[in-house]
């Protein structure tokens, strides 16, 4: 899985639009799409607030890079795919949404 196919899948996740996340992180939904296509390289602040938006560690986005190389793919990705569900329940999107 590459960074961008990460990014994509945290994002999903969260129930965000590319033009939701880019208003939040003052960029354009162009620029997100580019990074989720691998066709951009972002910097590590960009990342860092990413996951901030997102409300995952930075890591996230690295343990998904390493999960391609994993002899373990399916069970790795199996387990990533609960966490972000787990993640998707506590969702500040979620939450607002329930009052």
């Amino acid at each position: 899985m590459t960074l961008g196919n990460a990014i994509k899948l945290i994002r999903t996740a969260r129930g965000m639009k590319q033009i939701q996340l880019a208003k939040s992180l003052k960029t354009s939904p162009n620029y997100i799409s580019l990074v989720e296509k691998d066709k951009r390289e972002p910097s590590i602040s960009f990342l860092t607030r990413l996951a901030k938006e997102l409300g995952v560690p930075l890591s996230m986005f690295f343990m998904c890079q390493e999960l391609a190389g994993s002899p373990n793919t399916t069970a790795d990705l199996r387990q990533l795919a609960e966490t972000l569900i787990r993640l998707q329940s506590v969702s500040p999107t979620r939450r607002k949404r329930a009052r």
